[in-house]
């Protein structure tokens, strides 16, 4: 792997790592501020409504879609016709994703019913209407940010993309604190959430303008949109709408099923899947957006052997970092969710109910970190139908298990399912690309030996913090100090392990 696209790697990890981290701040002042009852439900389900479809008609889409044609169009036709295209994708963005913000407003009881039903004869419905009305103008405001992030993507600028996260994270938890905690002009601590929601958005716009005004990318609306590329465009994204997105269509499956479980069921489930985006965050949505450009730009000089290459290397990225994650996590849940989240209205119940959930979630935590890497190869192809069709087989495969899962296993179960799903989805789409003539890389088995055996030796390391018990009281400046101490001793054993196994590729420029 070049150094640049190291560079890039490490510089979308490290601002994906702030935002993570950020973002595990916000968790903990929503379980401060909204607990894990009603109030919880309410927001999250209503929160998951403009963030489900803002990856199906906003950074799903327009990431695996436009990011492989203007890349295209840069390559053949140059970069003012690319521009063009970029100015006509904005223009019909625009217009398509404020008739459905204004539609979104009318009928979001409708939404709210279809996806969490069990809320209908719960106080918790009117009150996830209202902040789904609140909140359903970000879909907008989101879908500017993720054309924006791909014109970036494609001329090499990662930082302000990988930087706009931060800003929604700030935003969601100053204005709860300055304006409901320290100054009440909030009477409800979720209208504050939401709020901070909306004006985030608009900062996370504002922060790409600067980076496309310095790299002099045409901005604004246009009368003359026509494009010969724009159908091609159009056709994917309508396309990856949905297969992009699998991973979250199954977060939305597991919301509806836990709205039908006891109250908190719907919020174990958000922490503990908070809690695994941050390793997936780090390592495969990071290696996936960096290599997605050059894997477009590989396919549009017919360059098979190089995008086999760059797919493998991609593959290989990902496992290194999250087979350790995997075992990490199991060992060390329970203290995870203590020492981050045991405060105010979240109680060591719902400490323990949210751990359960996370261990079944981190089952599948490399298979969806190669997914993420196979789906970019299909769209680098622009075989988007292809994802759709294995995205549809998953989610029946995720409904079924859930189904299954959920009356013996609770919430746990739905956790379970999804890993299940993904797990199955890779299988398919590995089978998929090897017809296609592109190989996810032919890594010897003793490398894969190499990374489980230095990952199982970490764990047995982990062991005995996790049962020191620091972590029963909650928050603490020792259990803190003891549960990063563990973080930090895992990885440099880990990564030593690896080293004394003859596994130096990481290593190297």
């Amino acid at each position: 792997m070049k150094i640049r696209v190291k560079k890039n790697i490490a510089t979308v990890s490290g601002l994906t790592g702030i935002s993570r981290v950020l973002g595990f701040i916000r968790d903990m002042v929503l379980a401060w501020l909204l607990g894990a009852g009603i109030l919880a439900d309410a927001f999250i389900v209503a929160f998951r409504i403009p963030n489900l479809l803002r990856r199906f008609m906003a950074e799903g889409a327009v990431s695996v879609a436009f990011v492989p044609v203007f890349s295209e169009a840069k390559e053949r036709d140059g970069l003012e016709k690319a521009f063009v295209l970029a100015r006509g994708v904005f223009t019909i963005m625009f217009l398509a994703l404020t008739a459905v913000v204004i539609v979104g407003e009318i009928v979001a009881p409708a939404v709210v019913a279809v996806i969490a039903p069990g809320f209908i004869h719960n106080e918790a419905f009117d009150t996830a209407v209202h902040l789904t009305r609140i909140m359903f103008p970000y879909i907008l405001l989101i879908g500017i940010v993720a054309l924006f992030m791909g014109i970036l993507n494609s001329l090499g600028h990662f930082s302000a993309p990988a930087a706009a996260p931060i800003l929604l994270n700030v935003f969601m938890i100053g204005i709860p604190i300055v304006f409901y905690v320290l100054i009440p002009v909030f009477s409800s601590p979720a209208d504050a959430f939401a709020w901070g929601v909306i004006l985030g958005g608009i900062a996370q716009v504002l922060l790409h303008v600067i980076p496309l005004k310095r790299l002099r990318v045409p901005l604004g609306l246009t009368r003359s949109f026509y494009h010969p590329r724009l159908r091609q465009v159009a056709s994917l994204m309508g396309v990856a709408a949905i297969g992009a997105s699998v991973y979250q269509i199954n977060v939305f499956v597991g919301t509806l099923l836990a709205s039908l479980l006891a109250t908190g069921s719907v919020s174990y489930l958000y922490y503990a899947n908070r809690i695994v985006e941050l390793p997936l965050g780090l390592f495969a949505f990071a290696v996936g957006n960096v290599m997605l450009p050059s894997m477009s730009r590989a396919y549009a000089r017919s360059d098979t052997k190089g995008l086999t290459s760059l797919v493998g290397e991609s593959v290989s990225a990902v496992l290194v970092f999250t087979i350790p994650a995997t075992v990490g996590i199991m060992v060390l849940a329970e203290p995870i969710f203590s020492i981050l989240f045991l405060r105010g209205a979240f109680t060591m119940t719902d400490a323990l109910a949210s751990a359960y959930a996370l261990r079944m979630y981190a089952l599948g935590l490399c298979a969806v970190g190669i997914s993420r890497i196979l789906t970019q190869a299909l769209y680098a192809m622009q075989q988007a139908r292809s994802v759709v069709n294995i995205a549809w087989i998953a989610l029946v495969i995720n409904i079924l298990v859930s189904v299954a899962l959920m009356m013996p296993m609770q919430h746990a179960g739905i956790a379970l399912a999804s890993s299940i799903s993904v797990v199955l989805q890779v299988i398919i789409l590995y089978r998929v690309l090897i017809k296609k003539g592109i190989s996810p890389g032919k890594i010897p088995v003793v490398q894969y030996a190499k990374m489980i055996a230095a990952a199982a030796g970490m764990g047995l390391c982990l062991i005995p913090f996790a049962s020191m018990q620091f972590w029963l009281e909650g928050f603490t400046l020792y259990g803190l100090f003891l549960l990063l101490s563990s973080i930090v001793s895992g990885a440099v054993i880990y990564f030593g392990l690896l080293w004394l196994l003859g596994f130096r590729q990481i290593f190297r420029k």
